[in-house]
């Protein structure tokens, strides 16, 4: 993917690199009683590791018929993915509307997210991630390679499931 000279990949997917979600969930804190969602699972690299029974887990995918944003889901207690970059606004403000009081959200975005003026008045409304950690080094989305952009996880951790990861913007180091 790059962000810079124009390369990308039809319908905005790119799968999560492994290194990057078991960075992420190494901090993740789960409750027995959670339920977890993951509004884009496309190749489960997500989904699969998160350690709660199936009946706990929910998930949609449009590549398997399920439009997250023509899907009602219950709430949830946990809510991670990486979504399209084209509809993040869109995922973003269902997710957290679907999240429990005391849950915790977190998304894959490029950094450069949090700044556009396009974005002003969205992140006026839903207000920005407590956490954002910067991945270091830089994930590898296809054939190994990795774009001119840094990344992060936008973190909104009303639940406190992720206390390792300090408020702010911060790092987090996948392997």
């Amino acid at each position: 993917m790059s962000s810079t000279s124009g390369n990308k990949i039809a319908k905005d997917d790119y799968p999560t690199p492994i290194n990057t979600v078991e960075a992420l969930l190494s901090k993740l804190t789960l409750r027995p009683s959670d339920t977890f969602l993951e509004p884009c699972r496309g190749t489960k690299n997500i989904f699969d590791r998160i350690p709660l029974p199936d009946t706990q887990k929910f998930w949609a995918e449009i590549q398997e018929g399920v439009d997250y944003l023509n899907t009602s889901f219950t709430q949830q207690d946990v809510i991670i993915t990486n979504p399209p970059f084209s509809l993040t606004i869109e995922f973003l403000k269902k997710s957290l509307s679907e999240l429990a009081p005391d849950g915790t959200l977190a998304y894959l975005q490029r950094v450069n997210f949090l700044g556009s003026k396009c974005r002003v008045e969205f992140w006026a409304e839903v207000g920005f991630p407590n956490k954002t950690p910067v991945i270091v080094p830089r994930p590898r989305f296809v054939n190994g390679g990795s774009d001119s952009c840094e990344y992060m996880w936008m973190i909104w951790d009303k639940g406190n499931r992720f206390s390792d990861i300090p408020n702010g913007i911060s790092h987090i180091i996948s392997k």
